[in-house]
C-alpha cells in the first residue's frame, strides 16, 4: 500500500492530509501466489519476467514450437527445471490422465509413430533398435515420445494446478529394444515415461484478450468469488466491490503483452517436466511391428 500526502491551507493553517491508495501490478503476482502456496506457478511466472530481451510466440511460431524439435529452439526459450511430476501427480487432472494414457498409449496412432521412431534410427528388421535411454527429456521428447493426451479445463478448480499448468499435454515415451520372436519384428516395452509439456505464453488464439483471473497482491478470487465481483461491476454496484474486493483487479493476457512491450523483457518459452517411468501393462510389453 503506497501513503500519498496533500497539503491544505485552511485560515493560515496547514494540515496534512495522508489517504492510503491501493495499488497493484501484474509483477506482483507471483508474490501472492507464494502467499497461497502455489510455488511452482509463482516460479514459472518469475521465469518468464526475468528473460531478456522480450521474446513473444505468435500462434503460429508457438504451434511450431510444441509440435517440433525442441533442439531446433535455444534454450532460452525452453525451461526443464521448474516443473517437476513428482509436485504434478498430486493433481487429479494429472493421475487420470497418466492411468487413462497407460492403457491407450498403443493406439493404431501410438504405435504408428513408435515405428516412426524405430526407423528414424535404422532399419529394426536388420539390427535391434534401443530407444527411451537417455536421460535428457529434449531428446526424449524428440525420440521416444509416442503419444499424449490432452488434461485440464478451463472449468477446473481454481488450484495451485490452474495457476502453474492450467490445460497442458501429458505425454508419454517408451524405454526398449526391438527384437525378433519366432521371425516376427517386435518392441520389447522396459518402461512408460511421463511427462508434461507446455508453452508459457501469453497468446490470444480469439478476439478478446483471454482473462486471467482477478487478482489483489495476496490472492487470487475463487470462482464463487469472481462471478460475484462480475456480477457487481456489471450492475454499478460499486460500493459492494470497494467493501469486500478492494484491491482486486481483472487481469488479462494482454496486460503481460503491454507489460513486455515496456519493460523490454518477459519471454514465453517451452515448460517440459521431469519424467515419471513406470512399468507398462503386461499386455503392452511387447508390441508387434
Amino acid at each position: 500500500m503506497a501513503v500519498s500526502s496533500t497539503t491544505t491551507t485552511k485560515e493560515q493553517e496547514q494540515q496534512e492530509k495522508k489517504v492510503s491508495v491501493e495499488f497493484f501490478h501484474i509483477d506482483m503476482i507471483p508474490d501472492a501466489m507464494d502467499k497461497m502456496n502455489w510455488h511452482v506457478a509463482a516460479k514459472l511466472m518469475r521465469h518468464w519476467f526475468s528473460i531478456k530481451p522480450a521474446f513473444a510466440f505468435d500462434i503460429a511460431s508457438k504451434d511450431q514450437a510444441v509440435n517440433g524439435d525442441l533442439n531446433n529452439l535455444p534454450p532460452s526459450q525452453i525451461n526443464v527445471d521448474i516443473v517437476k511430476m513428482l509436485w504434478a501427480l498430486q493433481f487429479e487432472q494429472v493421475k487420470n490422465g497418466m492411468d487413462a494414457l497407460k492403457k491407450t498409449w498403443c493406439s493404431p496412432n501410438g504405435k504408428k509413430l513408435l515405428i516412426e521412431r524405430l526407423l528414424d534410427i535404422g532399419d529394426y528388421s536388420k539390427k535391434s533398435i534401443s530407444i527411451g535411454y537417455s536421460n535428457n527429456i529434449i531428446n526424449l521428447d524428440s525420440t521416444a515420445q509416442v503419444n499424449f493426451k490432452s488434461i485440464g479445463s478451463k472449468l477446473d478448480t481454481i488450484n495451485a494446478w490452474y495457476g502453474a499448468m492450467g490445460n497442458s499435454t501429458l505425454k508419454v515415451c517408451v524405454r526398449g529394444d526391438t527384437k525378433k520372436i519366432e521371425e516376427r519384428d517386435v518392441f520389447i516395452v522396459d518402461a512408460l515415461g511421463f511427462y508434461l509439456k507446455d508453452t508459457y505464453d501469453f497468446v490470444d488464439e480469439g478476439i478478446k484478450p483471454e482473462p486471467l483471473g482477478i487478482w489483489s497482491k495476496d490472492r487470487i478470487l475463487d470462482k464463487t468469488e469472481s462471478a460475484i465481483y462480475i456480477s457487481s461491476y456489471t450492475q454499478g454496484v460499486f460500493g459492494r466491490l470497494a467493501r469486500s474486493y478492494s484491491g482486486f483487479v481483472p487481469v488479462f493476457n494482454d496486460d503481460f503483452r503491454f507489460w513486455r512491450e515496456k519493460h523490454g523483457s518477459g519471454g514465453d518459452y517451452i515448460i517440459l517436466s521431469d519424467v515419471h517411468w513406470i512399468k507398462p501393462l503386461e499386455s503392452d510389453m511387447v508390441i508387434y511391428l
